[in-house]
């Protein structure tokens, strides 16, 4: 697949493109993948966490990652987040979104976020409540 296209703000405030008007912040799949990431390389200290890797994901397609510790599963929702940036490759949301660009608070507006688990969720009922 080549590079996504950008496409540039217009001065209404609209995404305009390949003769498709978006509003603003929506996300344009009409040429290709929800998410793309292609060739992701992200190193800790000379430690290669993720290695050239590449993924997409149509619109309403559904994936799991699964894999050992050390894999790079959180190091890859880490990049798609952006809380961690790629030292090469590229990641997109639609054709655009540079994921590899945007600020974190961006990202979350788009609404690509993530949810910790809390090991605590069924707490051992004593009888009385924690405020």
């Amino acid at each position: 697949m080549s590079e996504p296209a950008i496409h540039a703000l217009s001065g209404s405030g609209e995404v305009t493109g390949y003769g498709h008007v978006l509003k603003q912040d929506e996300v344009d799949t009409t040429h290709g993948p929800i998410l793309y990431l292609e060739d992701i390389t992200v190193s800790f200290d000379g430690f290669k966490a993720l290695n050239q890797l590449s993924l997409t994901i149509e619109r309403g397609e559904l994936r799991c990652v699964i894999g050992p510790n050390g894999a790079g599963k959180t190091t890859m929702m880490d990049v798609i987040t952006g809380k961690t940036r790629p030292d090469t490759g590229s990641a997109f949301f639609g054709q655009t979104f540079d994921l590899a660009r945007l600020p974190e608070t961006e990202i979350a507006r788009l609404g690509i976020g993530r949810k910790f688990q809390k090991p605590t969720v069924f707490e051992k009922h004593t009888g009385v409540r924690k405020s």
